[in-house]
């Protein structure tokens, strides 16, 4: 990369703030999903737990974001929260199922926050309170991304 010379103010630079949606019902899609095996497990994830990262869609709130930590253990005595959160994303969470957590990406809710301040109280934080399953979304499946060898591409020489 060639250096290039830029100017900013001669001052401390501050950090970062991320606005969290506020305490209302919103419609969220799943915009990603973390494991343990997320750069370098930053989050302290084990193997049974998974954070789903969840956006406002639409008004003045839109790309505002919450991470919903799941637990896939169903002996987890917290695992109702995670049917819950399988419920409101059109997934099976009732009887034997498979879950995968790619599918998540995509998928809407309407949800209700809540927010909840730090033990030491210097930061709060928006959790989901409850999900609206009134609200029925019609889930678009996003198909995964799949390669294909340019063998397999039929090219139209008539033009």
């Amino acid at each position: 990369m060639k250096p290039r010379k830029i100017s900013v103010p001669n001052t401390e630079p501050e950090q970062a703030t991320f606005d969290i949606p506020s305490a209302k019902e919103h419609l969220f899609q799943v915009v990603d999903v973390f494991d343990s095996d997320f750069e370098g497990n930053k989050f302290n994830l084990d193997n049974d737990t998974v954070i789903a990262k969840c956006e406002v869609v639409g008004g003045v709130e839109e790309g505002r974001s919450l991470l919903q930590r799941l637990n896939l253990n169903p002996e987890w005595k917290g695992f109702f929260a995670t049917r819950l959160f399988l419920k409101s994303i059109g997934e099976e969470y009732k009887g034997e199922f498979e879950i995968d957590v790619t599918n998540w990406i995509g998928k809407q809710f309407y949800a209700t926050v809540v927010h909840n301040k730090s033990k030491d109280g210097s930061k709060v934080y928006a959790n989901i309170k409850e999900y609206n399953f009134d609200k029925i979304i019609e889930q678009v499946h996003i198909p995964k991304a799949t390669t294909v060898a340019s063998t397999e591409i039929a090219w139209d020489d008539d033009k």
